[in-house]
C-alpha cells in the first residue's frame, strides 16, 4: 500500500531513472532465478507496465488492501509451478530450511521459502504474519547491506536514493 510513503513507493524512480521495482525484479534473473513472479496490488497496472520488458508473470492479488503481506505472499505461491523446491521472497537450498540473508548480524530479505514451509504459509489466517509460517530459517551472512534496506517513507527514500550505489 505504501501508505507511510504517500506514493507507490515500488514506481519510484531509482537512480537510473528506473522505477525501484524494475531494479527489484531484474536481480532474480540476473541471478538465474527462474520463473519470476510478481505480485500486484496498488496501481496494478503501472507496476506491470514498469515490468514489461522482463521475463516474468505478474498477479493480482485482489486483497492487497486488507489481507497484508500475508495475502501477496500466498498469492505468489499459487502462482508458482509444482515442481519447484523452493521460492525467494523477496543464497543456496537445503530442504526443510527456509534461508534469509544476513549483514551485521539483522536479518534482511529476500528470504528463500522452502517448499516444506508453503503450506503452513499458505494456512495462515488474516492477522498472522508471514514469519510465522516460515519454519527453520538459516541466516547466510553477506557483505551487502541492502538486503536490510526497507523504502518505506519518503525520508528513507531521499536519503537513499542520493547514495552511492
Amino acid at each position: 500500500m505504501s501508505s507511510r510513503m504517500g506514493a507507490n513507493k515500488l514506481l519510484l524512480p531509482w537512480r537510473d531513472g528506473l522505477p525501484i521495482v524494475a531494479h527489484v525484479a531484474a536481480k532474480f534473473p540476473r541471478a538465474g532465478i527462474s520463473p519470476v513472479v510478481v505480485v500486484t496490488g496498488r496501481d496494478a497496472a503501472l507496476v506491470e507496465a514498469a515490468l514489461a520488458a522482463f521475463d516474468l508473470r505478474c498477479v493480482h492479488n485482489p486483497r492487497y488492501a486488507t489481507g497484508e503481506m500475508l495475502s501477496s505472499l500466498q498469492v505468489g505461491l499459487r502462482a508458482l509451478p509444482g515442481g519447484l523446491a523452493g521460492a525467494f521472497v523477496q543464497p543456496a537450498h537445503e530442504p526443510g530450511w527456509s534461508l534469509a540473508p544476513s549483514y551485521a548480524g539483522r536479518r534482511g530479505h529476500p528470504v528463500l521459502l522452502d517448499r516444506g514451509n508453503w503450506r503452513a504459509m499458505l494456512a495462515l489466517g488474516a492477522g498472522a504474519r508471514p514469519r510465522d509460517g516460515l519454519g527453520r530459517v538459516k541466516l547466510v551472512d553477506v557483505a551487502d547491506e541492502g538486503v536490510l534496506l526497507d523504502v518505506d517513507t519518503r525520508g528513507v527514500y531521499e536519503r537513499l536514493v542520493g547514495r552511492d550505489p
